[in-house]
């Protein structure tokens, strides 16, 4: 499937060109760690990344100046929280009642103005070069820490451009492709029997193909297509044949109580399926909630994304903490960069990697916190901020207890550190 951004790159030529600069360097498919240092003590095991794919505006929603000039402002109210010193966008009624079981950091800045590699920054903590693809931090934390063998470790809702970049698709995320509906059984194509189709079945052709891929591996033993393929191969093995996998997906067997948490949109289903496959041990899950591109009708955009988000992010946070999964679950919501604070003729906001914000909570983030700020137009970050992308990709893996530097040697023996030009957000922990 590709999907066309407003600038007209596809996703799928954001991966030619990745693979074109790439200049015939490949990497091993089997990584092996070049450092063996202890990690830090983590204070998460699973991480919930909520996706604003396009961008949110800032000025519209978390980083509101209702006293700045009229070429700037918009058309909301704000509305003040129960966080001191943060109003939120009149559409946020119920984040504002619980504003301070989070953290906000505003002012996060980069200089990567498309939405390719804006993900590609927000996804690996990396600034994208042509040179080479780092890969998602959810691939990272299924090479460090895989988890259950009948769940996927890295779940994408319902789908994302997030790649395994270097590491090889036996790391890249696994798709739903699909979003729950209220109240009915929730079946992912490729885990789901087909009729007539017997886990003997099944069995027989599993072993079938394990003789295959001995065959190939001995004819290539460096292909990192095969490893992925094994990879998968056994892996999808394990999740068919178990009944716990099947009963992971299906959110019609979460109580009332926690599915009325939920509106019935896509945002909000994505939403609860993903707690679910929290509880059941998945480690890594994006929750894409794409639209935030709005070049045109800013404002008419805006004014049907943010009550869902209002309601997605409100309701997960209430599931997590009701089922005691809070304490474990990092959960970080943003988009790839904000939008201009002066508005367009069509009413709209153009991409602004200068400024944009990052909501966090759970996992170690200590809540009630504001870190960073943006000057009185919200056109840049103050004098005494410095958040950047690698920043948070640093801290998320901090809070894991995976080691930012960590270094994997390539084929040719080159060494690859996971982030290394990030620093941890000290103050995000408590």
């Amino acid at each position: 499937m590709t999907s066309r951004y407003c600038d007209k790159i596809t996703r799928r030529d954001s991966l030619q060109i990745g693979a074109l600069g790439l200049g015939g360097f490949t990497l091993a498919g089997s990584l092996q760690p070049a450092l063996a240092d202890a990690a830090a003590k983590a204070t998460a095991d699973s991480v919930l990344f909520v996706n604003l794919a396009g961008g949110p505006a800032h000025l519209d929603t978390l980083d509101m100046k209702p006293d700045g000039p009229s070429e700037t402002k918009g058309e909301f109210k704000p509305i003040q929280t129960n966080l001191p010193g943060l109003l939120a966008c009149e559409y946020l009624p119920k984040f504002a009642q619980v504003a301070n079981q989070f953290t906000l950091l505003r002012g996060i800045s980069h200089t990567v103005g498309d939405h390719p590699q804006g993900q590609s920054y927000i996804s690996t903590g990396n600034r994208p070069t042509p040179a080479l693809q780092y890969p998602s931090l959810g691939s990272i934390v299924t090479k460090e820490n895989p988890g259950d063998p009948d769940l996927p470790p890295y779940m994408a809702i319902p789908d994302t451009e997030w790649t395994a970049g270097y590491m090889g698709d036996a790391y890249a995320p696994f798709k739903t492709n699909a979003i729950p509906k209220p109240g009915q059984p929730f079946a992912v194509r490729g885990i789901t029997l087909p009729e007539g189709l017997t886990v003997e079945k099944v069995a027989r052709r599993e072993q079938l193909l394990s003789k295959l891929n001995h065959t190939f591996k001995e004819a290539d033993r460096n292909s990192q297509l095969l490893e992925a393929l094994d990879t998968f191969g056994q892996q999808a093995y394990s999740m068919i044949t178990s009944k716990r996998t099947i009963e992971a997906f299906d959110v019609s067997r979460e109580p009332e109580s926690i599915q009325n948490l939920f509106e019935a949109d896509d945002f909000g289903q994505s939403m609860l399926l993903s707690v679910r496959l929290i509880e059941s041990g998945v480690k890594f899950i994006t929750v894409t909630n794409a639209g935030w591109d709005t070049h045109l009708n800013n404002f008419a955009g805006h004014r049907k994304l943010i009550p869902s988000l209002d309601n997605a992010i409100t309701g997960a946070l209430s599931a997590l903490q009701s089922k005691g999964l809070l304490e474990r679950t990092l959960v970080i919501i943003m988009g790839e960069f904000g939008r201009t604070p002066k508005i367009n003729q069509n009413r709209g906001r153009d991409h602004y990697p200068r400024v944009n914000w990052s909501l966090m909570t759970g996992g170690g983030v200590k809540p009630g916190q504001l870190i960073g700020a943006t000057d009185a137009g919200g056109e840049n970050p103050t004098e005494d901020t410095d958040i950047h992308p690698d920043d948070i990709g640093a801290s998320i893996l901090h809070a894991l207890g995976i080691d930012q530097h960590k270094e994997y040697y390539t084929k040719t023996g080159r060494p690859v550190s996971l982030v290394p030009n990030g620093h941890v957000i000290s103050d995000l922990f408590g």
